[in-house]
């Protein structure tokens, strides 16, 4: 009798312990009580990312012995849940964008992958990209939007004893994205281009693996917008990307789309193979173009009574072809 007291006081505890720390209580197969660890305490350890920017945390445990199960926190520290007990396999990973970021083959954990949509429209000017113009060796890549920060790490060693009383699970959660950042020094006639300016880069990580702590091997073109800044006569853009795709070194070309106040449009690519991939941090990529010349034109009259937005219709493109080297 005391111990069946004992046992309900515990799960009540518990209970009670998972909704102060915000984690999603999962369904166990009570039939075999013995298996259970009744109070795993989860905590994140922010020591390998100070700047601790997660919000939302979701944990996997994978095991041999039962179906994976996943835990979802509202906070960057953790809280109380209730699992198998056993050997498992730990993957993490912060879920501040769950609209942006997808999941899929989250039930094996060495292929479980986190990856983004693919872009229709060029966002700065409002152009489908289904009638842009690509690089040459690119046009068969996907066009994919760049991600946002992702904080993640995996633990292969961790062992939880069948248990009702508390015990601990910590993990160490890192930066998983890269920091790029495009700059165009320099520009001659920015007053030409219309509204805000597109780019994509090519031959970029289509998505990451959590569980390896390693980007894919899928190499994708990422979309991004450049903000103009007429007095310095500069573009730049900083975004995150899933880094350099698994495999055997890829060239990367850099594409401008810049629409003028004329209503044509002017391609231009530029090989940044080297910045990309001779970069001295590959976490923290810096690339950087001078000298771009746009087209001088006159400022447009004003648009007709009525016309108005910033949805743009190019129906040809001028383009441009530079080669770049560090």
């Amino acid at each position: 009798m005391k111990q069946r007291l004992y046992k309900t006081f515990c799960r009540l505890l518990c209970s009670l312990m998972l909704i102060n720390g915000g984690c999603t209580l999962k369904e166990l197969n009570d039939e075999a009580p013995t298996t259970i660890a009744d109070q795993v305490e989860v905590l994140f350890d922010w020591s390998k990312s100070p700047t601790k920017e997660a919000q939302t945390m979701v944990l996997y445990l994978y095991s041999d012995q039962h179906d994976m199960m996943d835990y979802r926190f509202n906070n960057p520290d953790g809280g109380i849940i209730r699992t198998y007990g056993g050997p498992h396999t730990a993957v993490c990973h912060s879920n501040d964008d769950p609209y942006g970021h997808h999941l899929r083959n989250h039930h094996l954990h060495d292929e479980i992958e986190i990856y983004t949509d693919e872009t229709a429209v060029l966002v700065g000017q409002g152009i489908s990209t289904m009638r842009i113009p690509r690089a040459k060796g690119t046009e068969d890549e996907p066009l994919r939007d760049t991600p946002s920060m992702i904080y993640g790490t995996q633990a292969s060693d961790v062992n939880l004893k069948v248990s009702a009383f508390l015990q601990k699970l910590q993990l160490y959660p890192e930066e998983l994205i890269c920091r790029y950042s495009v700059e165009f020094v320099d520009v001659e006639n920015l007053k030409s281009a219309d509204i805000r300016i597109d780019g994509t880069i090519s031959s970029l990580a289509g998505g990451y693996f959590p569980g390896r702590m390693t980007p894919t091997s899928e190499a994708v073109s990422h979309t991004f917008t450049l903000t103009a800044d007429v007095e310095s006569n500069s573009l730049r853009s900083d975004f995150y990307t899933f880094g350099l795709p698994e495999g055997e070194e890829l060239p990367h070309k850099l594409c401008l789309y810049v629409a003028l106040k004329n209503r044509t449009g002017n391609f231009y690519t530029f090989d940044v193979s080297d910045q990309v991939n001779k970069a001295p941090d590959p976490r923290n990529v810096s690339i950087k173009i001078y000298g771009l010349k746009l087209p001088e034109i006159p400022d447009d009259p004003l648009p007709p009574q009525g016309e108005g937005g910033v949805s743009i219709e190019v129906d040809t493109w001028d383009t441009y072809h530079f080669d770049l080297k560090v």
